[in-house]
């Protein structure tokens, strides 16, 4: 299957996206029937989540959280500083 470049424009004509073009075995475009949009306030969103899709009839955005996995490294140093807080701990007499 083959499918050419969708371009998305507003009323003035001024581009806002364009999407490539593809060939192979793909899921055909979905057709465009309405376009809208919404205004999100600057850093209303923080940096750990992403908009997955807007809710179509309030028009409010569906907010997730970033599933971050730690690297080697990340999980190494997080266990050496659980351990370094298990030794002062047990130094402090349980009280940590």
């Amino acid at each position: 299957m083959e499918i050419g470049r969708r371009i998305i424009f507003d009323q003035d004509g001024e581009i806002i996206a364009i999407y490539g073009e593809m060939e192979g075995d793909i899921i055909p475009r979905k057709t465009i029937s309405k376009l809208d949009y919404i205004d999100i306030p600057f850093k209303s969103i923080p940096d750990n989540c992403y908009i997955e899709k807007i809710d179509a009839v309030s028009n409010v955005p569906i907010i997730k959280e970033l599933k971050r996995e730690l690297t080697e490294e990340e999980k190494r140093i997080q266990e050496l500083e659980n351990q370094i807080l298990s030794n002062e701990n047990e130094k402090a007499g349980g009280l940590l």
